[in-house]
């Protein structure tokens, strides 16, 4: 990307959905997904933050999965913003077969040991490797960055594909992949001028605690 004026690209995590009480199973995309009464309420008290945060968000932009959707309308709301804008590229990273069945202790050992042997470039039965999604998770989110040059951005996705995303932003090593989470509606943050992006703001819940 070339040099522009400075743009401000929040990130956050939709709120806490259905999905997420399934700590036992790898759950992946789960389309089916909503949020959860304590997920709304995430989403509002996220919003409240961006409202005092400047540069103030001037556009939404969620991944088109229903939970992130609704996340990113209830914030919306609060703020005064007109529709969210709904990006295919930015569903959950599929894990294929293994999603609502393959419980995570029951993994088995050789298919236990290439996970960990390469986290990055594991790509699960029928699914996606978190490779897959960096590759079409990075060019949309800079086209959407490329549309918005000089505004604030809030992006509302998944905990893997922030991850992949990171890993396009910063390329730290891919093996460390695992190693970046994100709470529900937590608060990260990216700048872009001069055809760099820095970080400067990563899972900050701040906003959350009782």
């Amino acid at each position: 990307m070339g040099s522009g004026s400075e743009t401000t690209l929040y990130i956050t995590r939709h709120g806490l959905s259905e999905h997420n009480l399934q700590t036992h199973l790898y759950m992946g995309r789960s389309p089916q997904a909503r949020l959860l009464p304590e997920g709304r309420a995430q989403a509002r008290r996220l919003a409240e933050r961006l409202a005092r945060t400047r540069p103030a968000v001037q556009r939404i932009v969620c991944s088109s999965l229903p939970r992130a959707m609704e996340t990113g309308t209830v914030i919306g709301a609060v703020l005064g913003l007109g529709p969210v804008a709904g990006e295919d590229a930015f569903w959950e990273l599929s894990k294929g077969t293994w999603e609502g069945r393959m419980p995570r202790v029951g993994v088995p050992p050789d298919v236990e040991r290439a996970l960990a042997a390469d986290p990055f470039g594991f790509r699960y039965p029928q699914g996606e490797s978190y490779r897959d999604v960096t590759l079409r998770v990075g060019p949309a989110f800079e086209r959407w960055v490329g549309e918005s040059a000089g505004q604030a951005v809030l992006f509302v996705l998944h905990g893997d594909v922030i991850r992949a995303l990171l890993y396009h932003l910063l390329r730290f090593a891919p093996d460390k992949i695992g190693d970046f989470v994100t709470e529900p509606c937590s608060l990260s943050a990216v700048r872009h001028s001069d055809g760099r992006f820095h970080l400067v703001c990563f899972n900050d819940s701040s906003h959350l605690a009782p």
